[in-house]
């Protein structure tokens, strides 16, 4: 079982860090809900920062931020990955829940260095769990010590790492774009070649991200929310864990 445990937050991890990345290129189609279409920002005028300014002032906040939370759904290869992320920058506390079509639904709570799996009967089959794990139904299974270093993959900074190294300031257009998403007025980076190839939003009153869109091969959106806040995690509770380490 230590295997199969560890191999269930390798996956799960996997697919956060794979969401991440695939969301930072998009995808064309019409503009995702809760949006208003995008208007240039004059740069010049002082209404929006440049393009590399408004990176590097996001890649900051990220580096700051303690804790969030993103959600979201991509399509990659002809399969539809979805992902409830909510969780410290340093790793210590994080609740996610990731499915990937074919694979199963798995949730891990990590808390204080003890790991939590729970999942359903695809995911444990796909992962050759014991026949006590597959039953486990909606327990969760408590992971043996040491696999609190997996856990690791699945922190915020490892997700937003990855996000941000896929924009490639080069590639980015100069005009920054402005529009509305989720009630938040944002600024808007996007390709060179426009938004339906890469888009950003950003808050304009703090420069925390907001959103991810999809791309041709992947796509889908990513939102984040939640920045620097209480996110409540805590272990479930004992009589909803089994251990069997």
């Amino acid at each position: 079982m230590k295997t199969t445990t560890r191999r269930a937050v390798a996956l799960a991890g996997a697919l956060a860090i794979t969401l991440g990345g695939a969301a930072c290129s998009t995808s064309p189609g019409d503009t995702p809900a809760g949006t208003t279409q995008a208007t240039a920002a004059n740069p010049e005028s002082g209404e929006a920062p440049t393009a590399s300014e408004l990176l590097d002032k996001v890649k900051a906040k990220a580096k700051e931020a303690t804790s969030g939370a993103v959600k979201g759904e991509v399509e990659q290869d002809g399969k539809e990955l979805a992902i409830d992320f909510k969780g410290t920058n340093d790793g210590k506390k994080t609740d996610m829940t990731a499915s990937l079509e074919g694979q199963g639904k798995v949730r891990i709570i990590a808390v204080d260095g003890a790991v939590y799996v729970q999942a359903d009967k695809e995911f444990w089959e796909k992962q050759g769990a014991p026949a006590k794990v597959q039953k486990a139904g909606d327990k969760f299974v408590k992971a043996p010590a040491g696999s609190e270093g997996l856990a690791q993959q699945l922190t915020l900074s490892a997700l937003l790492d990855q996000a941000l190294s896929a924009i490639t300031p080069g590639e980015l257009s100069e005009q920054v774009g402005q529009e509305s998403v989720r009630g938040v007025d944002c600024w808007v980076l996007t390709d060179k070649s426009g938004k339906d190839r890469g888009a950003l939003y950003v808050a304009k009153d703090s420069y925390e991200m907001v959103r991810f869109t999809g791309s041709p091969k992947s796509p889908g959106a990513l939102d984040f929310s939640e920045w620097n806040e209480d996110l409540g995690i805590t272990a479930p509770p004992k009589s909803e864990v089994i251990d069997i380490s």
